[in-house]
């Protein structure tokens, strides 16, 4: 015995598809505007790798992993390349301003010295 059933409106069908189309595009905006925040500080926000960090940024978190144990134990920074531009304690850490000579071009950072060092990039002043 054969059954032959009508087969109703492909609506379902055409919403499932744009649903996941719309999932996928959300996913890639959001993947977009994650990506160019990190990649405004890739080394403030723990990712200096690729795709998100050049030579240069690579290179300024190689510099400050070098200096990081002089910044945690409050000794004065001997290093060619980097120098103290301003120091304050405040809330319970240590804030160092450092200007750091990277591939011929000057970076600032400001260093928070507390549980954790933690850094950003500051203007140069």
């Amino acid at each position: 015995m054969l059954v032959l059933t009508e087969r109703g409106s492909d609506r379902e069908g055409k919403r499932r598809r744009i649903a996941a189309l719309l999932v996928v595009l959300g996913g890639l905006i959001g993947s977009f505007g994650v990506g160019s925040v990190l990649a405004s500080d890739p080394i403030g926000y723990g990712v200096p790798i690729w795709p998100f960090a050049d030579t240069a940024d690579r290179a300024e978190n190689a510099l400050l992993t070098q200096i990081v144990p002089a910044v945690r134990a409050n000794l004065p920074l001997d290093h060619a390349g980097v120098q103290v531009l301003r120091r304050t304690n405040a809330y319970g850490s240590a804030f160092w301003t450092l200007r750091l000579e990277v591939d011929g071009e000057p970076r600032c950072r400001e260093v928070a010295v507390g549980l954790n060092v933690t850094s950003r990039r500051v203007e140069c002043s």
